[in-house]
């Protein structure tokens, strides 16, 4: 009985203690510009034993972190709906809605910074009966819709958006799946809007070789940039949903502007695919990026890239693609093993009508194997889901969940609450959507996370069938919430895809490694911001920061401050 007063003695003083802490700096950011010289180190594969040590080193010191439950403070966070007050007006209308050609699920979206100001700009698709929008941050949490202007104000029924510097002159272009302009839907409609660096942009898919993904008819659903070939351009990945239409395809960059198909060649095999979601990423470490696919009806793929310009399908063989209706995909290192591990939406039957088990979570186990755990970790229900996204919205270093869904012809998933899952840091999860005001019951379809008032944590937009987008500000606020945003340059290294896609970024803190990923892959139809962004929990300092390029070149900065916004550049070989 005294040991028990002790120990609740004990509790109480740390508790007090707690509760006096200083409160971390406020809101505002600094952008500092890193090019460390003197830290640059050979590529990994021939960094030697000493290279090899360090990198044991550092996976067991974050593979020793306990996993037991951490406390969910839900005091520290709120969501609050800004879409009128940030003015990024935008009511969706589609100009189909029929159930067989897909166009009840096309509501895409992109956030990136278009214009290089340093405030991340939205795109928004309108649907056919609405103009898209290029909704232009101001610097002062709100937003501006400068489409005509920019000359991407037409009626056009568009799906899905991608971004990604494909001719690397430093602007980031916009990608859009389309079924054409209302007055001739039909193949050939996708769109390459070219940056012209003067706040236009000009249509070049047809020149460039990217309009057309189906000879059969009008396809397209989500589209993602990557460097499958490490030639240091961006490459192009288009899916098609529509049965028979033969729309998953692979486009390689050919460095002047120009793709070529290369579907056949690389080995991919597009044999009834109902593809929405792909994704490069590299799964096993080799640097090379595996493409994986979520797709409808059980079609869903994984290829592992041979490094030659060729995949092979290894979707049994890796014990993925188990989602039967899947939808949207994310990829994060969940369980901060240094794994990348991968998340797939899918219907989750509420009337037993076999429209499968729901969503699926992978756990990277390395050598191409993979662990499903979507059930045990309690995200496997987000009923008709859709798209979904992997972040740290609570600053505690471990990245969360958050999936839109809804199916408004069917009352079982009508209304729908959109689903928001807190990582409790042992491999599950705590749905809190209401609780901290993310509340939103739109037939949700895609969304995108990214810091638009660059405050340090991230915000939220949701894309709606027929309805409006919803922005949600992230008001996380109190003193074990510091981060560290982490943006890659790369125009001074040709030999490296733009901002730096396909590299892996490390932050330690102590004993402590918090791994993310670049990558340009659609939640569903949408792509977050390009940025490695890392929640910090109370730490006062960053010890290390390491980027693996995907050349095999790593940078490391040594007692980084928190609480800001940092460019790391390649330097120049």
């Amino acid at each position: 009985m005294l040991r028990l007063r002790f120990i609740i003695l004990g509790l109480i003083i740390l508790s007090a203690c707690n509760n006096n802490q200083q409160a971390a700096p406020s809101s505002s950011v600094a952008f500092v510009t890193a090019t460390p010289g003197g830290v640059k180190s050979p590529p990994v594969e021939e960094a030697g034993a000493e290279a090899a040590a360090q990198g044991a080193t550092e996976s067991a010191e974050a593979m020793s972190v306990p996993r037991t439950a951490l406390p969910l403070n839900l005091d520290i966070i709120q969501f609050s709906d800004q879409t009128d007050a940030a003015q990024v007006i935008l009511n969706h209308a589609t100009a189909l809605g029929r159930m067989d050609d897909g166009s009840m699920m096309m509501v895409g979206a992109a956030a990136a910074d278009f214009n290089n100001d340093g405030w991340v700009d939205l795109f928004a698709i309108g649907g056919g009966l609405e103009y898209d929008a290029l909704f232009i941050n101001q610097g002062n949490s709100t937003f501006k819709n400068m489409a005509a202007a920019a000359g991407l104000e037409e009626l056009h029924v568009g799906s899905g958006a991608a971004v990604g510097d494909y001719n690397k002159d430093g602007w980031l272009d916009i990608y859009v799946t389309s079924f054409g302009p209302l007055a001739s839907i039909g193949p050939g409609g996708n769109r390459l809007y070219r940056n012209n660096g003067d706040g236009t942009f000009t249509d070049v898919a047809a020149e460039a070789g990217v309009n057309l993904t189906s000879a059969e008819m009008e396809d397209g659903m989500g589209s993602s940039f990557g460097d499958y070939d490490l030639d240091g351009d961006l490459d192009l990945f288009v899916t098609g949903w529509r049965k028979e239409s033969l729309g998953n395809r692979l486009f390689q960059n050919n460095g002047d502007g120009t793709f070529s198909d290369v579907t056949d060649a690389a080995g991919i095999v597009d044999d009834g695919i109902r593809g929405f979601s792909p994704c490069f990423a590299d799964m096993d470490e080799d640097h090379y990026p595996e493409l994986l696919l979520v797709a409808d009806f059980g079609t869903s793929q994984y290829y592992v890239n041979n490094g030659d310009g060729t995949f092979v399908e290894h979707t049994q063989e890796s014990a993925v693609g188990k989602e039967w209706s899947g939808m949207g995909s994310t990829v994060g290192d969940f369980n901060n093993d240094g794994r990348l591990d991968w998340y797939a939406t899918a219907i989750h039957d509420a009337d037993d009508e076999g429209r499968g088990e729901g969503n699926k979570l992978y756990y990277n186990q390395g050598n191409q194997k993979f662990k499903e755990v979507a059930e045990a970790a309690g995200v496997d229900d987000g009923g008709w889901g859709w798209g979904a996204i992997s972040v740290d919205l609570n600053h505690d270093g471990w990245l969360d969940l958050v999936e839109t869904n809804g199916w408004a012809d069917l009352f079982s998933y009508k209304n729908e609450e959109s689903k928001l899952w807190l990582s409790n840091g042992d491999d599950t999860f705590t749905e809190v959507s209401q609780e901290i005001g993310f509340t939103n019951i739109s037939d949700g379809r895609g969304l995108l996370n990214f810091d638009y008032d660059n405050d340090g944590d991230q915000d939220i937009v949701v894309t709606a069938l027929d309805d409006s987008l919803q922005l949600y500000r992230n008001d996380l606020n109190g003193p074990q919430t510091n981060w560290l945003r982490v943006l890659l340059d790369t125009r001074a290294r040709a030999t490296i895809a733009p901002n730096g896609l396909g590299s892996k970024v490390s932050a330690r803190v102590g004993n402590q490694t918090f791994y993310r990923y670049i990558v340009a892959c659609p939640h569903f139809l949408t792509q977050s911001e390009l940025t490695a962004h890392f929640g910090l929990g109370q730490a006062t300092m960053v010890d290390e920061l390491r980027v693996e390029w995907p050349d095999g070149t790593v940078t490391t900065m040594e007692n980084v401050p928190i609480n800001q916004t940092i460019t790391v550049s390649a330097e120049a070989q």
